[in-house]
């Protein structure tokens, strides 16, 4: 594996929702949140899915914790 794939794989995160049977899986990498968080907004809205806002807000909840300790892991100690 190189070390572009290695950094590739580092670098991606993952948000898990499981609900019921259905298990939801979102894998981003850096600078595509705004790109999650239409999807999730996009999937709230759709009554084909059983996907709520309450699911959505969940989800971007857990990303934002995630960005507060990246950002937190950058500062100067």
């Amino acid at each position: 594996m190189s070390n572009e794939s290695k950094n590739k794989q580092t670098d991606e995160s993952q948000l898990v929702l499981v609900k019921k049977s259905d298990r939801w899986v979102f894998r981003y990498g850096p600078g595509e949140e705004s790109d999650v968080l239409r999807w999730l907004a996009e999937t709230a809205r759709d009554p084909t899915k059983d996907f709520d806002w309450f699911d959505a807000a969940v989800l971007s909840h857990q990303m934002g914790d995630r960005l507060h300790e990246q950002l937190k892991n950058m500062m100067p100690q």
